[in-house]
């Protein structure tokens, strides 16, 4: 665009600057605020998927600041500190990126119950693979219940997480 004799250069899609990198980096705060130890062993607490929630959200808001690898990165850093089979977590999250590229045509533009709605049902799904390459692992049917608990912590988790991504995202781009 030209004003006067100035001509004023419009950043590409593909230029983010430092401002680019605040997914990734939330992501990682996310991933070390999930491996912190919260309350007891007694306790019992599930601690739900904070990068997850962060990667669809991301992804359903500025999805080319979350390539491939971030989420691949991501999820081998939780692979190797939670107890799960090593590539589950960086299957998940590779999952959700390619879920909602390939679905957001048919959610986008609606209101954030519709948002919440498709992150419980594709999540629900990506729960469900997770409980089967773990049985598959592990060679036993394991209980299906930690996992719904989990999966339920995390739909309700969505909602105050995806208001403070709102919040930084407004504030950052």
């Amino acid at each position: 665009m030209i004003l006067g004799a100035v001509m004023i250069k419009r950043p590409a899609m593909t230029e983010f600057g430092v401002a680019g990198f605040v997914p990734l980096g939330f992501g990682l705060f996310l991933a070390i605020l999930m491996l912190l130890p919260i309350g007891t062993g007694l306790a019992g607490i599930t601690t739900p998927h904070l990068v997850m929630i962060s990667i669809f959200y991301w992804m359903t808001h500025r999805p080319l600041l979350v390539p491939y690898g971030a989420c691949a990165l991501l999820g081998l850093f939780l692979d190797l500190w939670l107890d799960t089979p090593l590539g589950l977590n960086m299957l998940m999250l590779i999952m959700t990126r390619m879920f909602v590229l390939n679905q957001f045509k048919y959610f986008r533009g609606r209101i954030r119950f519709i948002y919440l709605s498709v992150f419980a049902v594709m999540s629900l799904g990506i729960y469900f693979v997770a409980w089967l390459i773990i049985s598959i692992v592990h060679g036993t049917v394991w209980d299906v219940m930690p996992i719904l608990y989990q999966w339920l912590i995390t739909v309700f988790a969505y909602i105050p997480l995806a208001w403070i991504l709102g919040r930084l995202r407004r504030m950052t781009m």
